[in-house]
């Protein structure tokens, strides 16, 4: 009880003679200037619970489509390298596009590491996948759950993921060939892209049982209400990740564009395994 009382006491301690630091808050508005003013606030509030806002590290970030006229330094389009597309949040890229990219040369940094495992003749191939599995798929495959790409991104991620096995498994072109099919039996394992599809659908399932006046859930009810009520942007839009969603609930004859689509789902979604089981069928 001594220890208890008296590492509380220190907690005390810490907490008004030390300065703690926040972060990765995040604020979003449609006006700078009201984020502008709120950061003034937030750094007053903060410093009453003896937190500290690092002005440094705050970023400003403007997401927006720029129009088909504007080009970079370069004279290239600016369309699809905004500033935003760039932009880090919890170790992602916010354009999916770009963090696909990332990830594959995260995992090929990742891969290279542990080269003499791949190579050494001893090691069966079962550990050498559990490895790979932990050690270069985990790094590929985060955050996973929130890509809306196009498929021929997704497929440049099956590309090098298919490398990576057929390296693994010493198959090397023109000496010898192994089809894709065969080479993901031999390996007991599935594209990517269909394993970013499961994780997209478990994500869904957790936002749909989530509390009601949850941020995530308030998001999704936003989404739907906005695509009914609000005018769109002209031009073709990009693929994101509401789209996504949609076109994985048509495979399974459901439907995202009202508010009685989202209670429906809800019901669905209570049900974790039969949830699951869906998406697996």
């Amino acid at each position: 009880m001594f220890t208890l009382s008296l590492a509380g006491a220190l907690y005390h301690l810490r907490a008004v003679e030390e300065s703690e630091y926040s972060d990765d808050v995040d604020f979003m508005d449609t006006d700078k200037d009201t984020l502008t003013a709120l950061f003034l606030t937030a750094k007053d509030v903060f410093s009453k619970w003896n937190l500290q806002i690092n002005e440094t590290k705050t970023e400003f970030v403007h997401f927006r489509i720029a129009d088909r006229h504007e080009l970079m330094e370069d004279g290239s389009p600016l369309r699809g390298n905004e500033e935003w597309c760039t932009t880090k949040l919890l170790g992602s890229l916010m354009c999916s596009v770009k963090d696909i990219g990332n990830r594959c040369i995260l995992g090929n940094i990742a891969f290279q590491s542990f080269k003499k495992v791949w190579m050494n003749s001893k090691i069966t191939l079962d550990k050498k996948l559990k490895v790979y599995e932990a050690q270069v798929v985990s790094i590929i495959m985060y955050n996973s759950s929130c890509w809306a790409a196009p498929t021929a991104v997704l497929e440049k991620l099956d590309i090098c993921h298919r490398k990576h096995l057929r390296t693994i498994m010493n198959i090397w072109w023109p000496r010898s060939m192994i089809s894709n099919n065969t080479l993901y039996k031999r390996c007991n394992t599935t594209p990517l892209s269909q394993r970013a599809a499961l994780s997209r659908w478990k994500m869904l399932g957790h936002v749909l049982r989530s509390p009601e006046n949850s941020p995530a859930q308030s998001a999704l009810c936003f989404a739907v209400d906005a695509m009914n009520t609000m005018p769109g942007r002209v031009g073709r839009h990009r693929v994101n990740l509401l789209q996504v969603i949609k076109k994985d609930l048509k495979l399974y004859d459901l439907k995202l564009s009202v508010y009685e689509d989202i209670v429906k789902l809800r019901e669905l979604a209570c049900n974790r395994s039969s949830w699951r089981n869906m998406f697996l069928t």
